[in-house]
């Protein structure tokens, strides 16, 4: 039997086949003597996706992949990627290459570091991007700070990295990019404490992205996460109901619920 992994990191991949190999071997070179898990979720690819991924996991002994599918979203991904993990440290990041894997790891040993890792979370502060995207993360960690009345900074950024335990506070976590948030306000109400660390966001090397092809796009999933703010501006704040295994099993019956 393996021995348990370290660390596991989820990457959620819809239509990234062009990239898959660099993003892996990047994996590679930048893990040091970390033990972790890299958890490939096929998140309903309609691409070349599932002829790339067998010739990199048998190459690769750390990757692994799982399949949803049919694309439900970014957060369908991730919780997917999680229910799978083996790992009592959890992260997840990008698949686009825009963000450096070797942040993950550079995450690692600042949560290793800090006096209270299982009460932590490391997340990306994200710099080099355009003026439209930093106008608009402003604008939703203004509104996410004032609604939900506790300080939310770069809510969208990667990679987060975290003790499993945190599972036990996500009740109803949702299927889209509002994941996020509702994982940062967890943690907030809940006392962990937050670290960053700070993250080149370069463009994409292939592919466009699935929610800001244009201003239209862009102006939906803004329209979606306002509401979900609200609703979890409303909303009991989650609270913590313990750790472990039986927990994770909580975090799949309330993802199964909510799909």
């Amino acid at each position: 039997m393996s021995p348990r992994p370290q660390l596991s990191i989820v990457l959620p991949c819809y239509n990234e086949s062009a990239g898959l190999a660099a993003l892996v071997e990047r994996f590679a070179e930048s893990c040091g003597d970390v033990s972790f898990e890299l958890i490939l979720v096929d998140n309903g690819s309609t691409d070349r996706t599932q002829e790339v991924l067998p010739g990199l996991l048998a190459k690769h002994p750390f990757a692994r992949s799982v399949r949803v599918e049919v694309n439900q979203g970014y957060g369908h991904g991730i919780l997917t990627g999680l229910q799978a993990a083996t790992a009592e440290v959890l992260a997840w990041s990008h698949a686009d290459l825009q963000t450096d894997p070797a942040d993950v790891f550079r995450a690692w040993k600042l949560y290793q570091e800090s006096p209270a890792p299982k009460r932590t979370l490391v997340k990306g502060r994200r710099y080099g991007r355009g003026l439209s995207e930093r106008v608009i993360t402003w604008g939703m960690q203004c509104a996410a700070t004032v609604l939900l009345r506790t300080p939310l900074h770069e809510i969208n950024a990667q990679p987060k990295l975290f003790h499993r335990d945190l599972l036990g506070a996500l009740e109803q976590p949702p299927r889209d990019l509002s994941l996020d948030l509702y994982v940062l306000y967890a943690a907030k109400c809940n006392g962990w404490r937050f670290r960053s660390i700070p993250v080149e966001f370069p463009p994409r090397p292939h592919g466009v992205s699935s929610w800001a092809t244009s201003w239209r796009s862009k102006g939906r999933t803004i329209g979606r996460a306002l509401r979900y703010l609200v609703r979890l501006a409303v909303a009991p704040a989650p609270r913590l109901k313990g750790s472990g295994p039986s927990h994770q099993a909580g975090l799949i019956g309330a993802e199964r619920r909510a799909a």
